[in-house]
Parts: structure tokens; sequence; C-alpha cells
């Protein structure tokens, strides 16, 4: 297999290519106007987005780092919330832009383990007392939805602690949790339009969403150097551009037929790997945004090695788990190696296969081939 043309691992420019025309138009539109800020297709995307997770409030930013920064400073400055308690909760297995906005928002983390082949976090592992959490932060992996009902029965009995719980979405935009759409399982929830994401800007981008009119006015504050209360509290400039907002509001036209593509691929891949590799169950009451497809196998080495030569491009997402990140160790906050050893195991053999709706039929048949050959 060796010498064939290589299969990418994302397809944003096949995806460009699919909807070229739509996006100059809505470029065009908006440098022609002249309002490239602040403008009506900020207020539309926003709009459309509260509509599409059942929300109040949306409030688009830089990125989804700075939405999760933004989401734990409100706690710094809400009346009732926090009070002595400095530490989040947050999983083991994660971006580390999970880690670095608790860092950076000024919290200490609090790393709970993880499933070891779906690197959800495992609730049932908390490893301190809920009177210490200042709130929980947990991560809808890969696009897949950590058992909600288990976490409410938590926020049930942490009534009187007041701890809110932020959903880490940037990756399962899409999903749904017993048909409730993620971007709403969660006092707060933040998004991300990176380009590698199922909803994706051509930079960068993320936004908050929320039920909470104070959160909303707190957010919008800080995304724009506290200007809406007279510079009273800090804040920074994180925006995405009027240009940005038109070509997501282009996205959203496709998104759910670009979603149905991704899970006709997860479903093909998971029926005709079963046994090949391990592949990550889904729960019954969960609709998987697919924004990646992670398997495992305990030669990784030698299958990326193999698929590469096969000309298939293979990522590994991630190498490294948060408790044992550079980060982790130069802010004294590492644990020990085996503590967490579900995260551990699932560093050590999980890869990720290409999946994105661009991927013909005959690439996909090529990449399910050639993983039953190498890993038979």
């Amino acid at each position: 297999m060796s010498g064939t043309k290589k299969i990418p691992f994302f397809g944003v420019d096949r995806q460009y290519a699919s909807i070229k025309e739509e996006i100059l138009d809505a470029t065009d539109r908006v440098y022609s106007s002249g309002k490239v800020l602040d403008g009506d297709y900020t207020f539309l995307f926003e709009q459309y987005m509260r509509n599409h997770t059942q929300r109040k409030y949306a409030c688009s930013v830089g990125s989804c780092t700075q939405a999760l920064i933004f989401s734990l400073r409100t706690l710094h400055v809400r009346v009732g919330i926090c009070n002595d308690r400095d530490k989040v909760l947050i999983p083991a297995q994660s971006f580390v832009a999970t880690l670095n906005a608790v860092v950076e928002a000024g919290f200490d983390p609090v790393f709970c383990d993880v499933d070891p082949v779906t690197g959800l976090i495992d609730l049932n592992k908390i490893p301190v007392h809920h009177s210490e959490i200042a709130a929980v932060m947990y991560v809808n992996l890969f696009g897949n939805i950590i058992d909600y009902d288990k976490l409410t029965v938590y926020k049930q009995m942490w009534a009187d602690e007041d701890i809110p719980v932020i959903e880490d979405a940037a990756q399962s935009f899409g999903a749904s949790y017993r048909d409730i759409p993620s971007g709403k399982l969660g006092d707060i929830s933040c998004l991300s339009f990176d380009p590698t994401k199922n909803l994706n800007n051509y930079g960068s981008g993320g936004m908050i969403l929320t039920d909470d009119a104070e959160i909303w006015e707190l957010v919008n504050d800080m995304r724009d150097n506290g200007k809406g209360n007279e510079h009273i509290a800090s804040g920074t400039n994180s925006k995405m551009s009027e240009a940005d907002c038109a070509q997501m509001i282009v996205k959203l036209r496709h998104f759910y037929n670009w979603q149905a593509r991704r899970t006709e691929i997860a479903e093909y891949y998971t029926s005709e790997l079963d046994g090949y590799v391990t592949i990550p169950s889904v729960d019954m009451n969960v609709t998987h945004a697919w924004s990646k497809f992670v398997v495992h196998h305990l030669d990784r080495t030698s299958l990326i090695r193999e698929l590469d030569n096969a000309g298939i491009e293979i990522r590994v997402n991630y190498i490294r788990p948060l408790h044992l990140q550079s980060l982790a160790y130069a802010f004294d906050i590492a644990y020990d190696p085996g503590i967490l050893e579900g995260a551990e195991q699932f560093s050590r053999t999980c890869l990720s296969l290409p999946i994105y709706p661009e991927l013909s039929d005959s690439e996909v048949e090529y990449i399910v081939d050639a993983v039953k050959q190498i890993a038979d």
C-alpha cells in the first residue's frame, strides 16, 4: 500500500471548495458594508446559536479557551458563588486548554480520572469533597457526552454548596443527551469554532452560552475590555469579526447535512472495525457529534506507522494526560504517575482516524481495509 496518495486527517480545504461561492459572497457583503466588527452578523450568529442550543443568551468570543476563562472568572464576582473555594474539578484527559483556562482564571485544578476507553470524566472517582470545589468543568470529549443523568444527581446533592457546572463543549456541538443539545448541558457552556471543529471558522472563535442574565452581562463586559460596566472590572479584547460570523451563518445552513455524513462514516467504521481495534461505546441516551473517531490499539506505534505508509494521516489525541503535562509540573499541580490510571491508559493506546464529511466512500473503505490488514 506504500506510495498511495495521502488521505489527510482534516478536510478544511475540501469543505471550502464545496461552499466557496457562498463564503466569498458572505465576506464580500461584510467588507462592502464597511462594518467589520460588532454588527448585524455578530448579532444574527449569536441569535442562531441560541436557537440551535435552546439557550437564552449567547456571547461570541475570540476562542473557546477565552470562553472557559471568562466563564470561570464570573465565579469571582458573582454574589454567593465560590466564596473561599479555589478548586475547579476537571477531567485528567482533555486538550491542554482545559487546564490552561483553570490556571489563567486563578483557580487550582483538581484532576479527576476518566474512563480508559471513552476518555470521559469518571464521576465515581471525584478525589475531593464537594465542599472544596468552586466549579465542575467537564469535557464532552471527541463529540461524546458524559452520563448527564449522573451529573444531575451530583448537582442536586451539592445544592447547598451552589457549585456551578461548566460544560466544555468545544468538541461536541451537534451532540445531544436525551435530545438536550450540547451547549445546554451546564449552567454555562463553551463552544469552539477552531478550524478543526465540526462547526469551524477559518481562524479562531468561541462562544459562551447560558440562561443566566448576570453571567451573560459579565462575559459581554469581559470580551470588550470592561466597557459595559465603565471599566469597573477588567476585561480584554476577545471578539469574532463580522466576516467570521457571516461565514459561520453560511456553515450553519450545511451543518446538519455534514453531521449526517459524519455519523454515516462513524457507523461504517464501527461496524467494520469491531474486533480489530477497541472502539469506545456510545450511551443509548447520547447522539454523538463525531468530532473525532478515536479507537484504541495496544501496538499503536506500529499501527500508526503502517497506516502512514499506506497514505493515511493519523493523529493521537491526546498523548499525555493533563496531570502529567509540563504546565502541571511548572505550577506544582501535577499528580504522580499511576494515580490516575484511567487517563494514563487512555493516552497509551488511543489514536484517531480521519472523519469529516468530505471523505469519499472509496477513501473510507480504503481506511477500513488498511486498518483491518494491519491490525489483524
